[in-house]
């Protein structure tokens, strides 16, 4: 059995200024042949499990070709056109396959293709014809349309929120299509696209009401002839027709099954949509009440609970130790992993002008980073640090003092992390502690706070801190919620903000919740 391992992987924000060219897919990743085992053979993203159904059932995968950049702005039409060409032509040339495996984001836009995941799918099965299985993987933040699903024999998604279980639902799609070329089964799907959205703040699974929602989606696994059950959160800042939450069902025959549980399962979030859509703490009341919580540092080796097993998140473990620790403040409007600027200064300013001590956080600088580079390490300067992307991410801090360290910017980390990454790069970076008590971790590339290494890396203890800002909403939280002491979700202005009615759609579903009050009946 010869399965073909192909995919273009990108969560397009349509509202970010910063285009994603073919330079910003280079920046990152476009992995060829044998480069996307060594990239991703050790890790606990999608690919990984793909080669791990491969060697524990017995059929042979040839790597292709694979590309991802970190959410950014619209896809251009070169670098969609270059991607797709090259890719498409290795699926084209090098067959015949008994299947492929599709590895997508599945909220991805291009400027010729608003639905780029859609279009990809519908030429993958145009070249392999209409039987050979094909299977794909999304990510939870998916805004999926009927076409990928159509176009697909089993559609996939990732159900944890940060994303720890990409591998095993790799896992679970690779043993589908390989069960599906075998003649086992013969899966179905149906994807019901109810008109709602979930913000961001409330898109975490460990928590209600998300964590219900995922739990009543796995239950539902039980159903005899069910095979395997999805639920996507949806990606808000994608303005595309299929924007919001969705749910998929596969079974084994069964169209009319699929389409009740489908069906089922979407109706119990509409009934918590309110709950799924209500907001959270401005900046000053986040800092007001990090101020006022914090007790002090968490003991040496000691962490709260974060289970490892791809299950749904769980709150900290209550102990003697529970309550220790840094308050982490989570930068909605700055999620890098929503396709932000990584430059906001809207906390940083208003901590500063508060006089907050024992802070720290990372902000994307080239240009400050050239001049503490310029200045050496042990050098004393004042530096404008941040707020240079755009208009939406706040103005340049003024800062004084010291440059502690220099770094070339590439570090690994092997603990739990959003999405199942191992491998990051800042770029060159630097440690720069401020004369009034604050700790800012300057970088030359965009990079968000999912991997706690990344400070650990550089010589700086993020437990003897008082604040954290990490940011993100939920993607930070596998790094940094074994050491804090809470985590205050900020509604912060920017390109990713928690307020989706600082946004301009032209594309969306109308009506749509929690814009408009639909009548829907699933």
């Amino acid at each position: 059995m010869r399965v073909a391992i192909l995919g273009i992987s990108h969560e397009t924000n349509t509202f970010s200024i910063v285009p994603a060219t073919y330079e910003e897919f280079e920046k990152v990743h476009i992995l060829r042949g044998e480069e996307i085992f060594d990239q991703f053979a050790d890790s606990q993203y999608t690919i990984s499990g793909y080669i791990q159904g491969a060697e524990e059932l017995g059929f042979d995968i040839v790597p292709l070709m694979y590309a991802v950049t970190g959410p950014i702005g619209t896809i251009t039409k070169d670098a969609y056109d270059r991607l797709s060409s090259e890719m498409l032509g290795m699926l084209r040339d090098q067959g015949p396959w008994d299947a492929v495996l599709l590895s997508n984001h599945g909220a991805a836009v291009s400027e010729e293709f608003p639905d780029m995941d859609g279009e990809f799918t519908r030429a993958v099965r145009e070249i392999v014809g209409p039987d050979v299985p094909v299977g794909i993987t999304l990510d939870m933040h998916a805004n999926i349309s009927k076409d990928t699903v159509a176009n697909t024999d089993v559609c996939v998604v990732w159900r944890t929120c940060p994303h720890l279980d990409a591998k095993l639902r790799g896992r679970k799609t690779a043993e589908m299509i390989y069960r599906t070329v075998r003649g086992e089964i013969n899966p179905v799907q149906f994807i019901e696209m109810p008109p709602m959205l979930v913000n961001i703040v409330k898109q975490f699974t460990g928590q209600e009401p998300m964590k219900s929602l995922v739990d009543e989606c796995v239950e539902a696994n039980e159903i005899p002839d069910v095979l395997d059950t999805s639920i996507s959160e949806g990606y808000p800042y994608s303005d595309v027709e299929e924007m919001g939450m969705s749910w998929i069902t596969i079974t084994d025959g069964d169209h009319e099954l699929a389409e009740k549980v489908s069906k089922d399962l979407a109706a119990s979030a509409w009934e918590r949509r309110v709950d799924l859509n209500r907001p959270v703490a401005s900046i000053p009341d986040a800092l007001r009440q990090a101020e006022e919580r914090y007790v002090g540092p968490k003991p040496e080796g000691v962490e709260n609970y974060l289970p490892d097993d791809g299950s749904a998140l769980a709150e900290a473990e209550q102990s003697d130790h529970s309550h220790l620790g840094p308050i982490v403040l989570m930068d909605v409007g700055d999620n890098i992993g929503g396709g932000s600027s990584a430059d906001s200064t809207h906390i940083l300013k208003v901590a500063k002008d508060m006089g907050i001590e024992g802070y720290l956080q990372s902000l994307y600088d080239p240009e400050s980073v050239e001049a503490c580079v310029a200045a050496g390490v042990g050098a004393e300067l004042a530096l404008d640090v941040g707020g240079k992307t755009d208009d939406m991410h706040g103005e340049p801090v003024h800062v004084v003092g010291t440059v502690s360290v220099i770094d070339d910017g590439p570090y690994e980390e092997t603990r739990p992390t959003h999405g199942g990454f191992r491998f990051y790069n800042d770029g060159k970076r630097v440690l720069f502690n401020t004369t009034d008590g604050m700790t800012i971790l300057l970088t030359s590339q965009r990079s968000g706070n999912t991997a706690r290494e990344q400070m650990y890396s550089m010589g700086i203890n993020p437990e003897d801190y008082r604040i954290i800002v990490a940011k993100g909403v939920s993607s930070p939280r596998p790094a940094y919620q074994p050491i804090a002491a809470e985590i205050i979700i900020v509604n912060s202005p920017g390109v990713t903000s928690a307020d989706l009615n600082t946004f301009e759609f032209h594309n969306r579903r109308i009506p749509l919740y929690p814009f408009e009050e639909p009548d829907y009946t699933p």
